[in-house]
């Protein structure tokens, strides 16, 4: 069984309805057929309700459906037939056939949109867990179906190496960008061997090494990729060079990229399904990055705020966007505008507290000491 997803906000949002019925941890424990531990774990992250918990808890408060709205099981991003075949899959991996394959796409599917919405760290175990399955899954497969098997699975292990980083796993990510790549290569599909060598790449942009996040980097360019995925490439690279001062080869690289992202953007069905949230916009915001690298605040400022402000509603509050938004604050702060700085970063600080991301909390805590020393 796939745990759920949870919101981060879950547990501070059971302790104010708590509180603001008067009741204590054993009180609402026994009301929702529990125990005091238990309520007491969820409140304070150390546990995830179940949805069955979750309900429990709402009935017991009078919530209305508040927490349980916080809670998105599997189920719920398939219809019944999805649900049965999967469920028939997970019990005999050998019955898997291009329907359950589809199934298992579409579940990745509303993950990565989930993601967006709550952060890496309420996906991270869920993810994992469905990644049992997957490798099971892409142990037992053979015949004509083995290749949707494997390029279903990269995708996965993809995005599971995407959610380990993000939450500071580097070691788990690396081995779930090599599970990608591996499969990725067995199948022979040039998007998935670049971005998985992109994704390595990444982690060396986590790290703050120069030499491997421009090889890596520079390694996904050469695949015959489709047009977004080289685009993230060259970007990438660009970011290498600007940690490195390197001015000529970020604008050649943005540019390169610039005009793959055109080209892309007029063939979108030629591209991969997990690129979904490149854009104008996020090429702008990367231009603003490497800007701030190379000490061009003014043209950075200009482009990290543009492209913040491009972000729709929905996307404003996610973790990716507040890591922009601690660029900028870094930017503001270098050209001596404090209080612009200390807004971006008190954003920062609510979307981090919002995601439960350990890495943002970093992030805001570094921005809080910059603005410190800065008086």
């Amino acid at each position: 069984m796939v745990p759920p997803v949870v919101d981060p906000q879950f547990g501070a949002r059971l302790r104010e309805l708590r509180q603001r019925r008067g009741l204590s941890l054993r009180d609402l424990g026994r009301s929702a057929i529990s125990n005091r531990t238990t309520v007491w774990e969820i409140e304070t992250g150390r546990a995830a309700p179940t949805m069955e918990l979750a309900r429990r808890l709402d009935d017991a408060l009078g919530a209305c459906g508040r927490l349980t709205a916080l809670v998105v099981d599997e189920s719920a991003l398939l219809n019944p037939d999805d649900r049965d075949r999967l469920a028939a899959v997970r019990r005999d991996p050998r019955r898997v056939d291009r329907t359950a394959v589809d199934s298992l796409a579409a579940v990745l599917t509303g993950q990565r949109r989930l993601e967006d919405a709550v952060g890496s760290a309420a996906v991270l175990v869920p993810v994992h867990a469905q990644m049992v399955a997957v490798e099971a899954l892409a142990d037992q497969a053979r015949g004509r179906v083995r290749n949707s098997v494997l390029d279903v699975g990269a995708q996965w292990a993809q995005f599971a190496g995407w959610l380990s980083a993000n939450t500071g796993q580097l070691t788990d990510a690396r081995s779930w960008y090599l599970t990608a790549l591996g499969w990725a290569t067995e199948t022979g599909d040039a998007n998935m061997i670049a971005t998985a060598l992109n994704m390595r790449g990444h982690l060396a942009w986590l790290t703050a090494a120069p030499g491997p996040l421009i090889g890596l980097s520079a390694a996904a360019a050469r695949q015959p990729a489709s047009p977004g995925v080289l685009a993230l490439a060259a970007q990438q690279e660009a970011r290498g060079h600007a940690l490195l001062g390197e001015a000529d080869d970020v604008d050649r690289l943005l540019d390169r990229a610039v005009e793959l992202s055109d080209t892309a953007a007029h063939h979108p069905d030629n591209e991969p399904p997990w690129i979904y949230f490149h854009s104008p916009d996020y090429l702008r915001l990367q231009r603003g990055l490497a800007y701030r690298l190379l000490g061009r605040h003014d043209e950075a400022i200009a482009l990290l705020t543009a492209g913040l402000a491009a972000i729709p509603p929905e996307g404003r509050r996610s973790e990716w966007a507040a890591t922009y938004m601690a660029e900028l604050a870094l930017t503001l702060l270098a050209m001596g505008d404090r209080s612009g700085a200390a807004g971006a970063a008190a954003e920062v600080t609510d979307i981090a507290r919002a995601t439960g991301s350990t890495r943002l909390v970093q992030v805001a805590a570094r921005l809080r000491l910059r603005l410190a020393d800065a008086g």
